[in-house]
């Protein structure tokens, strides 16, 4: 099955990098998009501007990792050590989690050093580990191999679920503080722990080549400057960051909110929360495996394309959503698209860049998606905390969807 699945010769690497999306959503979830968030808006910031700090540091933390996306992925194709680069961004994104520990009232801004410094490298780890596909499975499977490692990914988020949950499940009111803290060393021990395949059995494509750090940084320089300059010959990947720089933005933002606004405005307690995020974890595995299939049949764009479409959709009712059934109701539906957007949308960016600038193209995709994420969280958080109304930010996201479609229409497959 598994050759089946990664290709004769393919299944080591192959399963040992999707093995990562695995690792990484422990990260993604506890950290990200639940436990912490609620943490920190409600006992670190306050109540009163927590939406609005969460935003603001979450949008600063993927600017950050925005800006170091493009030269990082050039250094990478220029010195061919991509993976080292790739071990030293895990580990200080795993070390910065642990450190959570000590988050707490009166560590606002110790808090939110810290959650900067691990969501930055997390995500310049994700730049790099992306830019892998083509190298852990053939062409005729990236679509298959992107959509199981999505769906793998929503398989790691329920186990860190399941597993830490006699850690948050009581809150973190009074005495249960501490061991509430104790689940970000532990999400970090995880990470690394299901990190280790990809750090020892997914290898360079090409021989290392030494060139000191300086001049790294110059050649680096030197081929974004090139490839900007060559822009007309690239025209087709420009309009396909553009687009998802477009799709990104909404979704990072939903991500980032959708358990604030599921506890704040709905209602929905602790035990609510895990109820769904649970369900949409298990939905979101097969439906991103089977996107991923369908999409190396009939192409990555009409799937990608779909995707967005229900984005919008489910947005539009998020919006409108009074009741915790209604509620229940979108996000399972949600599950059916959370995933296979993102996967199609690897898979078809690994087959329109240039083999020699793999590691840089998806250093401008990083910087797209990043760049994009800065803005959608806090222009949320913001009409958030001025309206009163969480509503309106929801609402805001949908031009954000509108215009990614038109742009993707206009993107050729290959």
């Amino acid at each position: 099955m598994l050759k089946k699945l990664f290709g004769q010769g393919y299944v080591k690497q192959g399963f040992s990098w999707s093995l990562y999306d695995f690792a990484n959503s422990s990260y993604a979830i506890i950290v990200a998009s639940f436990i912490f968030p609620v943490l920190y808006r409600d006992l670190v910031a306050g109540k009163e501007k927590g939406d609005f700090y969460w935003g603001l540091i979450t949008g600063v933390s993927i600017l950050l990792g925005a800006l170091a996306s493009p030269l990082v992925g050039a250094m990478a194709d220029e010195d061919k050590r991509k993976k080292r680069k790739f071990v030293f961004f895990v580990s200080i994104s795993a070390v910065a989690t642990s450190l959570l520990y000590f988050s707490g009232p009166n560590t606002l801004l110790f808090s939110s050093l810290i959650f900067i410094l691990a969501n930055a490298f997390f995500e310049l780890a994700q730049t790099l580990y992306d830019s892998f596909l083509s190298r852990v499975s053939p062409k005729h499977l990236w679509g298959k191999v992107s959509g199981f490692a999505w769906g793998l990914g929503y398989i790691g988020g329920v186990a860190a679920m399941l597993i830490f949950k006699p850690w948050y499940e009581r809150g973190f009111e009074g005495a249960n503080l501490n061991n509430y803290l104790l689940t970000f060393p532990l999400t970090a021990l995880f990470f690394l722990v299901f990190s280790l395949p990809m750090f020892f059995w997914v290898k360079d494509s090409e021989t290392a080549v030494k060139i000191r750090l300086h001049k790294l940084f110059y050649s680096g320089y030197t081929r974004i400057k090139n490839t900007f300059q060559n822009i007309v010959a690239h025209k087709n990947i420009f309009k396909f960051l553009l687009a998802f720089y477009f799709m990104n933005d909404a979704m990072a933002t939903m991500f980032a909110f959708m358990p604030i606004f599921a506890r704040t405005t709905i209602g929905m307690n602790f035990k609510d929360l895990t109820l769904i995020l649970l369900g949409t974890q298990v939905l979101a595995f097969p439906a991103a495996w089977f996107s991923g299939w369908i999409s190396d049949k009939v192409g990555q764009k009409p799937v990608v394309l779909l995707t967005v479409f229900g984005w919008f959709a489910l947005t539009l009712m998020m919006a409108q959503s009074q009741t915790k059934t209604h509620f229940y109701i979108l996000a399972s539906l949600g599950a059916l698209v959370m995933g296979s957007s993102q996967g199609a949308a690897r898979a078809w960016l690994t087959k329109i860049v240039p083999e020699e600038k793999r590691s840089e193209f998806f250093g401008f995709n990083g910087f797209a998606s990043k760049i994009a994420a800065t803005t959608g969280p806090v222009i949320f958080g913001a009409l958030s905390s001025f309206t009163g109304n969480q509503r309106y930010g929801v609402l805001a996201m949908l031009p954000f969807f509108v215009i990614s479609f038109f742009i993707f229409l206009k993107v050729r497959e290959d």
